[in-house]
């Protein structure tokens, strides 16, 4: 008899729970994802979510990484453009109902649980490493002031933590000219000819 994890009906019923699962998440946030509602939408037994997921933590942590995309990805067009369509992107993901209790959640158990912060690094980490590689391709295009790669994460947290705030806090949904507005005033101080430094030459 083959192993559980080795049974094409065991990976076939676990893949579909998954996609269940993630599903409810993104629909209804994360107290949408039950070991009752996953087998209801993936049209198995209860039991059988629950010998994948004894636990419902455990099957909530599977359900996010499942729905984990990085916020921020880049190329080698200028970083300007690249910034405002990525964050245009996570804006409109921002402006779904779940979506800020989602990572609300995995911000609050990557407190305390390794899995979680796992995915917070899935999250945010390769944004700090991408940009920091974009932002180093601007200076040699002229785009920036040399020195602006070293400064990746201050970039993400100011133009990140802005549209957060004002979508989780202040409930307004998020526009174009806000993400553009955002963005520019994250930019400022490392664009040629703006900021402190340049000003007092």
């Amino acid at each position: 008899m083959l192993r559980t994890n080795d049974d094409p009906r065991a990976l076939r019923s676990r893949a579909a729970a998954l996609a269940a699962a993630t599903e409810l998440l993104v629909e209804g946030g994360p107290e949408n994802v039950t070991h009752a509602t996953v087998a209801k939408r993936a049209g198995i037994g209860r039991a059988t979510v629950y010998r994948h997921w004894p636990d419902q933590q455990a099957l909530l942590l599977d359900a996010l990484a499942g729905d984990v995309r990085p916020l921020l990805a880049f190329d080698d067009s200028p970083v300007r453009d690249q910034l405002v369509s990525q964050a245009e992107q996570m804006a409109h993901r921002l402006n779904q109902p779940s979506a800020v209790s989602i990572l609300a959640t995995v911000i609050q158990r990557a407190e305390r649980d390794e899995d979680a912060r796992r995915i917070r690094e899935e999250m945010f980490g390769r944004a700090d490493e991408d940009l920091t590689r974009a932002l180093a391709a601007a200076v040699e295009r002229g785009e920036l002031r040399p020195g602006a790669q070293e400064h990746a994460r201050e970039l993400v947290a100011r133009i990140i933590g802005p549209l957060f705030f004002r979508r989780s806090l202040l409930g307004e949904r998020l526009d174009g000219d806000i993400v553009a507005a955002e963005v520019d005033n994250a930019l400022a101080p490392a664009e040629r000819g703006t900021g402190r430094q340049e000003a007092n030459t």
